[in-house]
């Protein structure tokens, strides 16, 4: 279950009425990507519009580390003060086996590059919420139904209500499953490349067994994980990732019954497992959905820029989503800026900020491709050098080591 949140308890403070004058963009989606651009184009001059499909603002979400970029781009927008990491430094990392047994010791801190950040996702969108100029139009419960990418044309539709509107800039910051990209580019299969993965996350009400704040438990088998972290702050959160073609798995959905498909992949671990799983089917799941990546040649058609997951979706993998998603929509504005108000030609622009944008989403996805045999090995010979590589790091004089290159690397 996504837990959401009413705008009354938003903290978003009173500012002027939206601009009257100035060019217009949509923003599809108010997640990082969108909150940011959304905040971004504000900033350049532009009177925006934000829509969402669900009915208020979603809070909690999974664990994501917010890499140096990241970091930078929410300092330009402005609320870098509102974040700080919830993984403590003095964290160890232990790895357990599907019979519970411990496998490797390793400390938080020699992961940490000294510049990112651990966080939960509902922390990035939180910031950015609190820091939308309420000058920015945000409605909720709602989704577009036609887009034109010539004109800029869109219909949306609230509660049954179309409503067509001209616009000079639509941005689909929707997610995977994106809308703008299935209505502007073509269907979603055109573009997907699938891991034959699965995700599922959680947070809890409190921690399964001796757990205290600042442990991090994760738990592999052969084409199953789960990652358990107890961070400060925060109430624990949980996602667990396994091959979709495991016999387990076979006849589960866990796009619309999650708990029954963990239970049904998981239900053989010994320790902590079946604790964790009583805990989410009392809580319910944050997300579930297989895992894959989106590739396209182009990010934007006439005057319609696809943003985030719903142009690269790097997965998390890659350790990376959450920085591009929320760089790549601080630096639209940028690219977008008025000059003695007017607006640049948009698809120049666009064309210019993909040019600077691709680079880094390439290197994301490659390094994703590799990282899922670390995070999700397939077999016990992947996961027997995985797990010798982690009881090396364990080891005082590696681990001394590993410290060094990682406060020099900071």
């Amino acid at each position: 279950m996504t837990t959401l949140d009413d705008r009354a308890r938003t903290g978003r403070g009173s500012e002027p009425a939206p601009r009257t004058a100035g060019p217009r963009a949509l923003v599809v989606g108010a997640g990082i990507a969108g909150l940011a651009a959304a905040s971004s184009l504000h900033r350049a001059g532009w009177r925006v519009t934000v829509c969402e499909r669900a009915v208020a603002r979603r809070t909690g979400g999974y664990f994501v580390r917010l890499a140096p970029e990241g970091v930078e781009a929410a300092t330009r927008l402005g609320v870098d003060e509102s974040l700080r990491s919830r993984l403590p430094a003095n964290g160890l990392i232990t790895g357990v086996d599907g019979r519970g047994r411990t496998t490797s010791r390793v400390e938080a801190g020699l992961v940490d590059d000294g510049e990112g950040l651990a966080l939960v996702r509902g922390d990035l969108e939180a910031a950015l919420w609190a820091g939308l100029p309420a000058a920015v139009d945000v409605r909720f419960a709602t989704q577009p139904r036609a887009v034109s990418p010539a004109h800029g044309t869109v219909t949306t539709e609230h509660d049954g209500v179309a409503r067509t509107e001209r616009f000079d800039l639509v941005v689909g910051a929707d997610g995977v499953r994106s809308t703008v990209r299935d209505l502007v580019f073509g269907p979603e299969e055109d573009f997907r490349h699938d891991f034959d993965h699965v995700v599922v996350s959680a947070v809890l009400p409190r921690l399964p067994g001796e757990l205290v704040q600042g442990d991090y438990v994760v738990l592999v088998e052969p084409g199953r994980s789960a990652h358990l972290m107890a961070m400060a702050g925060h109430d624990p959160v949980v996602f667990f990732t396994y091959r979709a073609d495991l016999p387990q798995a076979r006849g589960s959905a866990p796009t619309t019954d999650a708990v029954a498909a963990l239970r049904a992949v998981y239900g053989d671990f010994d320790g902590l497992m079946p604790e964790i799983l009583d805990l989410v089917a009392h809580a319910g799941t944050t997300h579930a959905d297989t895992v894959g990546q989106i590739h396209l040649e182009r990010w934007s058609r006439g005057r319609v820029v696809l943003l985030g997951d719903a142009a690269w979706c790097p997965t998390l993998y890659s350790g990376h989503g959450s920085a591009l998603a929320l760089a790549g929509g601080e630096s639209l504005g940028r690219h977008l800026a008025l000059v003695d108000g007017a607006a640049p030609d948009v698809p120049v622009a666009l064309r210019a900020w993909e040019a600077e944008r691709r680079p880094g989403t390439d290197v994301a996805r490659t390094a994703a491709r590799r990282a899922r045999h670390f995070f999700l090995p397939g077999n016990r010979v992947v996961a027997a050098v995985r797990q010798a590589a982690l009881r090396a790091a364990s080891r005082e004089r590696v681990a001394r080591l590993l410290r060094t290159v990682s406060r020099a690397r900071a």
